[in-house]
Order: structure tokens, then sequence, then C-alpha cells
């Protein structure tokens, strides 16, 4: 059976395979302990000498990242048409009649993950009964929707994976800024660059269209944010001393990407922000514009 340490890497690996020699030389020259606990603990914290997770973070990454694949069943069809109709994402929504049906299982879903974050019942009692636990097998079902879920759903938390590992590298270097925000800033820019810096040269080695393995990532990357979102508790959301906002780190995950601005993955994004506006009653307000300008707007809406 591997070890935690093994399973971690294998994550890694098999979201960035074109760096999978650095990735084991990083493990072999850092080696830092990996901790599963099953403390009911939405935890997840890494030191110079360890990352410990609780599987309860783990339940809680799954269920949104699945539940964040339904956003685009749900809302991306009205980004795609406000941007090519000059109609607001608002008025086509009010229109849809068929929107309350595949919204529903979306919020039940996001309603699900926040009841285990709170403490409001047991996993299992919460748990969706169409959707499988968490596990390493793609197999597991049939559906391609479901492969394509699971892909981004482990991308996403290999992101998170990178951004703990980096507070392991300040830590063991004693790099670490004196400024807890910016540590916490300083591993969400370099998990996305890790992720992204050598992929034009991979999906040229590949064979692969650049800009579609590129779009992966980087809905893998909002799957991330929306995490990033979902467990940061509601009161710390602005920032404390140990973080900036939520938004400002959305912003450093979801940016800086050569993606056009009405790409397939800038969709997703709008579509998971527009999820977080439905959650909390915050009005969709904008006027007809490109999904890029609508990210950017909503992110200020919450």
């Amino acid at each position: 059976m591997p070890s935690h340490e093994e399973i971690f890497s294998a994550n890694m690996i098999g979201a960035v395979p074109e760096r999978a020699d650095e990735i084991r030389a990083l493990w072999r020259k850092y080696k830092p302990a990996v901790i599963v606990k099953d403390a009911g603990r939405l935890t997840l914290d890494a030191t110079k000498d360890r990352i410990e997770v609780d599987v309860k973070m783990i339940d809680v990454f799954w269920l949104l990242g699945f539940s964040g694949w339904h956003a685009i069943e749900c809302y991306t069809p009205h980004v795609v048409a406000s941007a090519l109709s000059g109609r607001t994402v608002a008025d086509l929504m009010g229109g849809d009649d068929g929107l309350a049906t595949v919204e529903r299982d979306y919020k039940e879903r996001l309603s699900a993950a926040r009841a285990i974050i709170e403490g409001k019942g047991s996993v299992t009692a919460l748990w969706p009964p169409d959707l499988p636990r968490p596990s390493d097998n793609r197999d597991a079902s049939d559906d391609v929707q479901y492969k394509a879920a699971f892909d981004l759903t482990a991308s996403a938390v290999a992101f998170t994976l990178f951004h703990e590992f980096y507070h392991v590298i300040l830590d063991r270097d004693c790099m670490r800024p004196q400024d807890r925000r910016e540590e916490e800033l300083a591993c969400d820019v370099w998990a996305r660059e890790f992720m992204t810096v050598k992929l034009e040269a991979y999906a040229r080695d590949k064979r692969l269209d650049y800009h579609q393995v590129l779009r992966r990532r980087s809905m893998a990357f909002a799957l991330a944010a929306l995490i990033l979102h979902e467990i940061t508790p509601v009161w710390e959301r602005g920032g404390n001393c140990d973080y900036f906002s939520v938004v400002t780190r959305m912003e450093t995950i979801l940016d800086n990407t050569p993606l056009p601005d009405t790409d397939h993955f800038r969709n997703l994004a709008t579509a998971l922000l527009i999820g977080i506006c439905r959650q909390q009653h915050i009005a969709i307000d904008a006027p007809a514009m490109s999904a890029r300008a609508l990210t950017v707007h909503l992110l200020q809406r919450i």
C-alpha cells in the first residue's frame, strides 16, 4: 500500500507530468512527512517538516470540485449568450424556465459541502448519494462528465498541494516573509506558475494544442478558487493578519493567463462566481460584457 507521501507526490505528478522529475527531486530534498488525520476538523497546514491534512478536508475538496463542475451546466449558457446577444446575464437567467431545475442540484451539493464544513452533520449522512466518495479510481464511473470532473478536481487538489509544499520550501530555506499574508500569496503564485511555466514545451513535445492544455489547467485553478472561497469562514473572507482577502487571492489564482476573454476557462470562472452570488443573494447587475470582464465585475461584488 502506498504511503501518504507517495499518494501526494503521485497526485502532483499526475497533474503536472511535464515536471515529474523536478517534483520527485523536491520530495527527495525536503522530505516532508504527510500526516492524514481523521479528527473531523477542516485542517490543511504545512511547516518545514510536514504537511498535515484531515480526511474532512479531502471530502470537502472532492465534493466542492465535483459540485463546481455543474456550474457549467447551470450558468455558462447565460454567460456565452450575454456576450453574443448584448442581453444581460440577469435578463437571460430570468427568462430561463429550466434554470431552477438544474440549479437546484447545484445548490444542494454546495449546501451539503457547507454543512460538512460547518459540522452540521456527519459526512456520510450529508454526502450526495449519486457521487462516489474520494478515490483515485478515475474509472469508478463510465460517465464522461464524471471523468471530466474527476480530472479537474484532482488538478485543483494538486494546486493546493503545490501551495502547501511551497510553505515547506520557504520554511526550510529560511525564506518566509515577515508578513504572513505575503507568504500565502507567494504560495498561490508559485503553485500556479509551477503548473503552467513549462506547459507550452510539454504541449509541443506531446503534439497537443497548447491552449487546450492551458485551458484545462486554468479551469482547475478556477475550481481551486471556488474551494478557497467556500472553506474560508465568512468572517475571514475580508482578510486578516494571516491572509489577504479571499477576492485578492482569487484574483491571483485566476489572473495572468493568455487565454482569450471568451475562452471556456473564463466561462467556467464566471459561472462559479455567479453561483457564489446566487448562493449569497447578490444581485448580478452587470451589463452585457465578455466573460473576462464579468469575472472582474463579480469578484468586486463578492
